[in-house]
């Protein structure tokens, strides 16, 4: 009876798979653009994963939990990432670190979710073709964007540049999705290289379409990222490619394999034919100053190795430490604003949390390529090959935070080498009252992304909105999913009222909100802002300090230097106190829309 509840549940689990590689990861909402759930299709895509989770571990109470020695050492492993979430001396700003943090709990209940439905060898191979349908629809998308959307279109896509992103709004997201997805056909293609002419006609058509299309997508990119990772890819993949070949003498995998330099080729011309924004080819030769970042990121590590900077402040530590760096340094330039990830995702752990979450990482790592220590040697290099492009553009980006498909197609990928190759175990059954968390952190999550997904649009409206109405920020459903933007909102209201009203008390309150707020999320605005509360406020010398500080950290942005102060001074001098709330920004240009922390060199 429990070997047909749980082949059951499988079927259960395949068919929301598939309703979220099909339509929930390509959800479009208007939005304030950014990373994590500031995006409309990352909330989506953790709806999907709480039901899920629910769904797996509903009756996980009543049968001894299946799961594998993997995931009891990655569960070990993530407790040294937790760790520094906990220190006492530098955890200020921590909570700014909870949402990756539930993020990595919340992949591991998902994963064991999966064990407990003991897919079989074609349900797995079920599930592949699921990450691969995703990938598939994305390409259409990406397609459509380059080919099809006109000027004004309702997706807000911008067809000057012509970048086809798919649903990740960003070029490299979108490059590093569909690399994988390439090289993960190339894998299955393989595993049907025998299987008879009729039932593969359709499969071989599916695998070509996505080399030819995803080869002509990655040169439109114009991704770095991407291209590296299918190269490495590719090459990881040959050894299993000649073995299948020698085994098989099939000229049917050629045939498909060649439709990648064809892609290739299609690319290059739609890059000289259509009008879209062409990157130069020192792109190949610059770092974008990603080697400047990787330099002071490594100086902060080693300043700080043990405990790092604290979980959450990676964004204000970097800016105060890099000015320093910069006066003890002559010649050496300024970054650019709005950086909150270093670009590597080992130096951004080390940087925030110490020697702790860098063995976690490292662990987890070994804990990987140990399963594959398992599966024999050309087969290995495929699964390695596979997981290269998103690897390769953790260390050059930051995936994970902007795209949670990115972090499901690894869990699921690294699910079927597990559960293929991996060690299992049989854990004794939980106590029943365990059920009530378990399925609390499930429906509870649904529940969250759902309201939040209401929340994404009101605000989207709020702030695209000419009169803007403070009355409105309170009939959000679910303001703790953009906790940081309403915080902002709602002080912006009270800056404003109190330069109109001159109530000094409430402008200094402004003033101390701002300075703990930069404290994990430094922009260049927010000291605008302060300083005009300041002046408001008659405190002339405090203003001149915190504008110096602003400059020093950061010397290339324009609405510090004099002339925009110099204006912003002259207009708070003859600021009419009959003005509405909603006509100050007309007279003062104040700060008013967060920007959100996507990279400089992103």
């Amino acid at each position: 009876m429990q070997l047909l509840q749980q082949e059951r549940l499988a079927r259960v689990m395949l068919v929301c798979v598939a309703g979220y590689a099909l339509f929930g990861m390509h959800l479009y909402l208007p939005h304030l653009f950014g990373i994590g759930l500031q995006l409309p299709f990352n909330v989506a895509g953790w709806l999907w994963v709480g039901l899920m989770t629910t769904l797996g571990l509903w009756h996980w109470h009543r049968r001894r939990l299946l799961t594998s020695r993997f995931w009891l050492g990655v569960v070990a492993a993530s407790a040294l990432l937790w760790l520094p979430f906990f220190y006492w001396h530098n955890n200020s700003v921590a909570g700014q670190a909870l949402p990756r943090m539930l993020g990595l709990a919340g992949g591991l209940l998902f994963y064991l979710a999966l064990q407990q439905c003991r897919f079989n060898g074609r349900g797995r191979r079920y599930l592949l073709y699921c990450l691969l349908l995703a990938v598939s629809v994305e390409m259409l998308f990406g397609l459509a964007q380059f080919f099809v959307l006109e000027p004004g279109n309702p997706f807000g896509y911008n067809t000057e540049v012509r970048s086809p992103y798919g649903i990740f709004q960003h070029r490299n997201v979108m490059a590093s999705f569909i690399v994988t997805g390439m090289i993960l056909a190339v894998y299955l293609w393989l595993n049907e290289a025998k299987s008879p002419w009729r039932p593969f006609l359709f499969k071989s058509c599916w695998f070509a379409a996505v080399l030819g299309a995803g080869a002509m997508l990655v040169v439109l990119l114009q991704s770095r990222a991407g291209q590296l990772g299918l190269l490495l890819g590719l090459a990881l993949m040959l050894p299993l490619v000649w073995q299948t070949l020698a085994q098989t003498r099939s000229k049917r995998l050629l045939a498909t394999l060649a439709l990648i330099p064809l892609g290739i080729l299609v690319g290059v011309f739609g890059l000289e034919v259509f009008e879209m924004s062409k990157r130069s080819l020192s792109i190949y030769t610059q770092a974008d100053g990603r080697f400047d970042i990787y330099a002071h990121g490594l100086r902060m590590w080693l300043d700080h190795p043990w405990a790092g900077y604290g979980y959450g402040g990676f964004e204000s530590a970097f800016y105060q430490t890099y000015a320093d760096w910069r006066e003890q340094t002559p010649g050496a330039e300024a970054l650019f604003t709005e950086m909150g990830h270093p670009h590597n995702e080992f130096l951004y752990w080390a940087i925030e949390g110490g020697l702790a979450p860098l063995l976690g990482l490292l662990l987890i790592s070994l804990l990987v390529l140990r399963l594959l220590h398992r599966v024999p040697f050309a087969r290995a290099l495929a699964w390695v090959g596979i997981l290269t492009p998103i690897f390769i553009h953790s260390q050059t980006e930051f995936p994970f935070y902007h795209s949670q498909p990115h972090w499901f197609m690894v869990l699921v990928l690294i699910y079927v080498i597990d559960a293929e190759y991996g060690q299992r175990r049989l854990l004794p059954a939980p106590p029943a009252w365990s059920r009530w968390p378990v399925r609390a952190w499930g429906l509870g999550l649904v529940l969250f992304m759902a309201t939040g997904l209401v929340a994404t649009q009101q605000l989207t409206a709020y702030a695209r909105e000419q009169g803007r109405e403070a009355a409105a920020l309170a009939r959000v459903v679910n303001p703790l999913i953009w906790h940081d933007r309403m915080a902002f909102y709602r002080h912006h209201w009270q800056l404003k009222r109190a330069l109109l009203a001159g109530d000094r008390a409430a402008l200094l309150d402004y003033v101390s909100w701002a300075r703990r707020f930069v404290g994990h999320t430094p922009r260049a605005g927010l000291y605008y802002n302060s300083y005009l509360a300041l002046l408001a406020a008659g405190e002339p010398a405090r203003a001149a300090a915190l504008l110096a500080e602003a400059r020093r950290l950061y010397p290339n942005v324009v609405l510090l230097r004099e002339p925009s102060m110099e204006r912003a001074r002259q207009r708070l001098a003859r600021m009419d106190a009959g003005l509405s709330p909603a006509e100050l920004n007309d007279v003062i240009p104040l700060y008013d829309n967060l920007r959100p922390a996507i990279g400089g060199a992103y």
